[in-house]
């Protein structure tokens, strides 16, 4: 068949089959792609990379010629909309990349894609951080310098950058969010409110920009303005106890005294040690909602866990009162069928509005974060499951916990070679040179006695602390698995959220998370070390499980509550599992054969990078090298 006809064919049956696809809605419109290409550490190439732009719907490169923008790019116009496309990058002296980028359906959209290449010759795969440029870049390098001048506290200086950005992208959220924390991290919230107020209006779905507003808005004492936008900040992310601190608040001085309650002791549950002081708003909602007994509770709590508050003493006389019997006339309002409570005369003397006379304190202004740095925590991203798949939970539980323990009986002691990346994530999405090592990776399993497990991991024989790329050194990756096992699986929450997918095999979606305390045992599973001290780490996942087999086939795992006295504020851990086959004892394992590890480290943000392969199995006595994985779509 010649091209021409058969070309003819493919569009007409795309037409057939796909009525509403982008082809058949030319008439929405044309829009254009911009390409920046990087080298591995984040600049510009020093040859001139071929770029090709495929749409994926016809199936054949676009007809389209870049240009060349000021800011080292190249613009593809005049491209179908709502379509999505390959980007293939080739460029001498390096590897071919692909990349996958969607134009919205809409006339005149535009969107960017930052593309890394690799130097042939490089055996270490270079793993790029997520997130794409979502400003030009000389807009981008104004605000990040403005970043830059505002961790170290020079607002002159980073609100001039800011100020360039805003010539260049008025309209931008991300920069008004920008200015807007400078404003407010230097203590200017009416300044700090328009430029907050208008990224929100742009883009009202980011949780980070909601919450800057609402503390604005809080910090002003605008507490019904607060409750507004701070009630979609929760809805977004599940996990901002700062959100839920300051909503306590706002419904505490609107004398919504129910919900003041609800979220106080929802920023307690969620913000643990760090959102201490929301005890003191929780006392006040008892206090409102007639709960004398128990709001003098909860302040005395406060009191033994914080003696030095400076309102300590304030505190203490407010406690005496409420342990005081209320005089006749004044009955407690019974306050759970209603929102609002009105006090009658006697009792505002008995509780009034603002007993301790205090304005409700907020929580710190965080600096603005990173977009996209890591993954999403696990209480923030929801999974794609199949609706109304019967999930049984327990039968799962019991078919994970039986690999859990072939796991224990059977390993006894591993061996791999590891490579080991390093690269630190900087504030303005360029990268530090990656730093890559080759180990001899060896992980042992004990257990000496039933219910305690050991699990020790350790690189080549005297291997020093400065020989491991990275300020962090990973570990934990192999025993985070054996959440399942029957000896640990009682220590946490299970929930099944349905019935999804892993690489395109069916898999149960299971969410856990560690029980209130923390349970010792799990000290050598997870454990971060400090100094001579390991910590026990207070961990949270999700795990995809084979549908059909039970195997961990993905595991992901998160902090609880971020660790302040460690300076850990982020940990996420994703880890992927393939068969490994043991010929000789007929045996297959499933082991971790990549694992990625993102920390939020003090100020600084790292991505480390562990691929797995050449295993070798020991047995007391003997040795063998491990078949070949599995190929990615074999069934487990």
């Amino acid at each position: 068949m010649k091209s021409g006809p058969f070309i003819l064919a493919v569009l007409i049956l795309v037409l057939l089959v796909f009525p509403e696809s982008s082809l058949a809605q030319s008439s929405q419109g044309t829009g254009s792609i911009t390409i920046y290409v990087r080298n591995e550490l984040g600049e510009p190439l020093t040859v001139p990379p071929q770029i090709t732009i495929t749409s994926n719907l016809l199936g054949m490169p676009v007809n389209s010629f870049p240009q060349v923008t000021g800011d080292e790019g190249w613009l593809f116009d005049g491209l179908a909309v709502g379509d999505q496309y390959t980007v293939q990058v080739r460029a001498e002296g390096y590897r071919p990349a692909f990349e996958s980028v969607s134009l919205p359906l809409m006339d005149g959209a535009t969107t960017n894609a930052i593309i890394f290449l690799r130097p042939l010759g490089n055996n270490s795969e270079f793993r790029k951080p997520t997130g794409q440029f979502v400003l030009a870049p000389k807009a981008e390098k104004e605000v990040e310098h403005g970043l830059d001048d505002l961790r170290y506290s020079k607002f002159d200086s980073a609100r001039k950058h800011l100020e360039k950005a805003m010539q260049m992208a008025p309209g931008n959220p991300y920069v008004n969010y920008v200015m807007g924390m400078i404003y407010l991290v230097s203590k200017q919230p009416a300044r700090a409110k328009p430029f907050l107020e208008e990224s929100v209006s742009v883009d009202p779905k980011q949780p980070t920009s909601l919450l800057a507003l609402g503390t604005v808005r809080f910090q002003t004492q605008d507490y019904a303005g607060a409750i507004h936008v701070l009630e979609q900040a929760v809805q977004l992310d599940a996990t901002s106890w700062k959100a839920e601190w300051m909503l306590a608040g706002s419904y505490l001085r609107e004398r919504n005294y129910v919900k003041a309650r609800e979220y106080a002791e929802k920023a307690l549950e969620t913000g643990k040690q760090s959102a201490a002081q929301v005890q003191i708003l929780l006392g006040e909602a008892l206090a409102g909602l007639g709960e004398r007994s128990k709001a003098a509770d909860a302040f005395e709590s406060y009191l033994t866990a914080h003696p030095k508050d400076p309102n300590a003493e304030r505190i203490r006389g407010y406690v005496e009162t409420l342990r005081q019997p209320l005089p006749p006339e004044a009955v407690p309002v019974a306050a759970e069928s209603v929102t609002t409570i009105a006090l009658s005369t006697t009792e505002r003397e008995a509780v009034p509005a603002n007993p301790l006379g205090m304005t409700p304190s907020a929580p710190p202004v965080d600096l603005p974060p990173k977009e996209n740095w890591a993954p999403p925590d696990i209480d923030a991203a929801t999974p794609f499951v199949i609706s109304g798949a019967s999930c049984a939970l327990p039968t799962i539980l019991q078919e994970a916990g039986k690999h859990a323990v072939q796991l224990v009986a059977d390993l006894q002691e591993f061996s791999a070679v590891e490579e080991y990346q390093s690269v630190e994530i900087k504030r303005n999405k360029q990268l530090e040179k990656p730093e890559t090592r080759m180990f001899n990776y060896l992980v042992l399993i004990e257990e000496p006695r039933p219910g305690l497990i050991h699990v020790d991991e350790s690189r080549d024989t005297n291997l020093r602390a400065e020989d491991v790329p990275g300020p962090l050194h990973d570990e934990g990756a192999p025993g985070r698995v054996l959440v399942f096992h029957p000896s640990f699986r009682d220590d946490f929450d299970w929930k099944c959220e349905g019935l999804g997918e892993w690489r395109d095999k069916p898999a149960w979606v299971i969410h856990f998370e560690q029980r209130s305390g923390g349970p010792k045992s799990l000290r050598m599973l997870a454990g971060y070390q400090a100094g001579s001290q390991l910590h026990p780490l207070p961990l949270k996942g999700r795990a995809w499980i084979s549908q059909n087999g039970g195997q961990v086939m993905h595991l992901e795992t998160d902090l609880t509550h971020p660790l302040p006295e460690l300076g850990l504020l982020r940990q996420h851990f994703a880890i992927d599992y393939q068969p490994v086959s043991f010929q000789t004892h007929k045996v297959e394992l499933w082991l971790p054969e990549s694992v990625d590890v993102y920390y939020q480290y003090h100020s600084h943000y790292f991505h480390n990078y562990h691929h797995y392969t050449n295993f070798k199995l020991f047995w007391v006595g003997t040795s063998e090298k491990a078949g070949k994985p599995k190929e990615a779509d074999q069934q487990p």
